[in-house]
């Protein structure tokens, strides 16, 4: 987990939606790197208000893509107002996003897939590394476990 990352559950809706957006940004890029763009990233997310972000327009996605700093990926960046969107419906649903994930019990196969289905730009790992990020207690995969019993040695 990168440092500036805490391994807690966030305290509302912002905080879940800011570690999703940060999980799915920093997919397939140098951590540090996108770290040292985050702040830069709040300002441009109005700080990850869900409802805030959902109703960004092709304006915004435009100007989005032309901010040096941010990580100007516009899959990723269509992906977060999209996921905004979803995190407004949720918590008409569900009252929070915390409410929706507690609706999944234990069955974390079930949520990550969910997660997979709902969100975008939210595949396999990088579900897994939100949840995991997000305080939620995952069960090693096979893959995990390798990795485990190799640095443990």
């Amino acid at each position: 987990m990168p440092p500036g990352w805490k391994v807690a559950a966030p305290r509302d809706d912002a905080g879940y939606f800011e570690r999703m957006s940060r999980t799915l940004f920093s997919a397939g890029l140098s951590w540090e790197m996108v770290e040292k763009k985050w702040p830069n990233f709040r300002k441009a997310f109005a700080a990850f208000s869900p409802e805030r972000v959902a109703k960004m327009t092709e304006k915004d996605v435009k100007s989005l893509m032309g901010d040096a700093g941010i990580v100007r990926n516009e899959r990723k960046i269509r992906a977060t107002i999209h996921n905004a969107g979803e995190f407004a419906d949720l918590k008409k649903e569900f009252g929070s996003f915390k409410g929706y994930v507690a609706s999944f019990g234990k069955d974390e196969e079930r949520l990550q897939k969910d997660l997979q289905e709902r969100f975008q730009h939210v595949g396999g790992a990088t579900a897994r590394m939100f949840l995991w990020s997000a305080g939620y207690k995952l069960t090693p995969n096979a893959e995990e476990k390798k990795w485990m019993a190799k640095s443990m040695k």
